[in-house]
């Protein structure tokens, strides 16, 4: 058995999913019956049954949400003493404290449902199941992505506003590498010389996972989670994956960036072969047998690869204009300061929309926190002035990702460049901002001048503090009182 019928399903948007497996873990004691009161009071949900399983003590909770027809399988269990909670895959840090208490926590439920057409949505409903069902939530677990665990806060947030969380929660990143085997560096010296990236939930949102290869060593991991986020997400709005065509995902200063899926399997042989794209089989005519097992080349070759590790997944490769052959990222993009990475209109709005209904929480940070306002000064010496001392020593940053309009004369065209922009005077929703990235189309513009802005240009922003970001998705976590600055 392999997994030959498995892609072209995937690829005409008909894969087999997986259920989608979460665990709540209740801070008080709980019954079935007291689940099932806490269902038959929200009002979130409607046309609620539920329905007892005899054999397992289980129970399924059909209902509506608007005119989608939902069903979500409960289940309240005893607790496995021998399951260990592995916090490395986290929304937040789990302090010892709440870890010991989940950990010692007698009582588990799991909740299950299918993913419908849209996976955010379907996401988003399971974790308002596990609000309603579980309100004193000691920590969840997303099994279908690897057990990460998420708190209760950020539960609570994702929920706020019914605003779609970003596409990046659906699933996890497990990175793989080796060391250097120097004996005369010590072990934390030693750095890595290949990797293996590959993702832990993508099963249940009807595609296959999704995995990068490095065999060679790279000097940062830039671009690697908006790589799998601009992939992903492409293949969520298209409801399939496109095999074997290269698909537009970014741009530098020397050109446009594609990336190729190709069936793991067959994406073994090309490693580090600059195989042409236009030379790969057509899928029908790939070769899926599994292959041997002692076969260690690079990380993340047949070796590696344990039962879990050999279900259907999908190897990314660079593909670039001028060199249309299957690469590895990154190899040379330590030279490149700058990538765009392409979003989709819908993705966009959504991201635009959450920035600007969550304004209010990055503006009171930066009142309190951010570097006071300056005067600009004009002249020619202005551009030249780098930051304050006040600014420079600053462990708080504030950046703002800002949609500028342009027009494309050879193309005819009227889009929006998003760049980012250090804010350096605001008053209410408009602001001043210097201009952190080189622009690709907007003329009219230079990196590190200062321009007026508005919030209706927003479309993200992002407040680094010390080691931490914090984004419109996870502001909750400076405005938590476990937070001290």
């Amino acid at each position: 058995m392999n997994n030959k019928q498995q892609y072209p399903d995937i690829a005409a948007g008909k894969g087999e999913k997986e259920a989608s497996m979460m665990v709540a873990i209740p801070g008080s004691e709980l019954t079935s019956s007291l689940l099932e009161k806490r269902l038959e009071q929200q009002t979130y949900f409607t046309e609620g049954e539920v329905d007892y399983i005899p054999e397992d003590g289980g129970f399924f909770f059909s209902c509506k949400k608007d005119e989608q027809e939902l069903r979500f399988y409960i289940s309240l269990v005893d607790s496995d003493p021998e399951y260990s909670i592995n916090p490395y895959f986290a929304t937040d840090p789990i302090s010892p404290e709440l870890y010991a208490e989940a950990s010692s926590a007698p009582q588990a439920v799991i909740i299950e449902c299918m993913f419908q057409e849209q996976p955010l949505v379907s996401y988003l409903q399971q974790l308002k199941i596990i609000q309603i069902l579980v309100p004193d939530l000691l920590l969840g677990l997303d099994l279908s992505a690897a057990g990460k665990v998420f708190t209760r806060e950020w539960l609570n947030f994702q929920l706020v506003d019914d605003l779609m969380p970003s596409v990046d929660s659906l699933y996890v990143v497990h990175a793989i590498y080796d060391q250097d085997e120097n004996e005369e560096q010590t072990e934390e010296d030693r750095a890595p010389t290949m990797y293996w990236f590959h993702t832990h939930g993508l099963a249940r949102c009807d595609l296959s996972e999704a995995e990068i290869i490095i065999p060679h060593p790279i000097a940062s991991y830039y671009g690697i989670p908006e790589l799998f986020w601009s992939f992903v997400n492409n293949s969520i709005t298209q409801s399939k994956i496109v095999f074997n065509e290269p698909i537009f995902i970014g741009q530098t200063q020397t050109g446009h960036e594609y990336l190729v899926a190709v069936p793991f399997e067959e994406g073994l042989l090309h490693v580090g072969q600059s195989t042409l794209v236009d030379d790969l089989k057509p899928l029908e005519e790939m070769n899926f047998e599994f292959g041997d097992t002692n076969s260690a080349r690079f990380m993340g070759d047949w070796h590696d690869r344990d039962e879990s590790h050999q279900h259907p997944s999908v190897m990314l490769f660079r593909v670039t204009q001028e060199n249309p052959t299957l690469e590895s990222f990154f190899q040379g993009f330590e030279d490149q300061n700058a990538m765009m990475f392409m979003r989709t209109d819908e993705e966009t709005a959504d991201m635009s929309r959450k920035a600007k209904l969550r304004w209010e929480y990055f503006t009171h940070m930066l009142d309190n926190y951010g570097p006071k306002p300056v005067v600009q000064k004009k002249g020619f010496f202005a551009k030249f002035m780098g930051k304050s001392e006040e600014q420079a020593d600053s462990d708080w940053r504030f950046l703002v990702k800002c949609g500028i309009g342009y027009h494309d004369e050879e193309e005819d065209y009227d889009g929006h460049e998003h760049m980012w922009f250090e804010p350096i005077s605001w008053n209410g929703e408009q602001f001043e901002g210097r201009l952190i990235n080189h622009p690709f189309y907007v003329q009219h513009m230079q990196e590190g001048e200062v321009y007026p802005l508005t919030r209706d240009d927003i479309t993200d922003w992002t407040i680094y503090f010390q080691d931490g970001s914090y984004t419109p998705d996870t502001i909750y976590k400076l405005l938590s009182g476990a937070q001290v600055h």
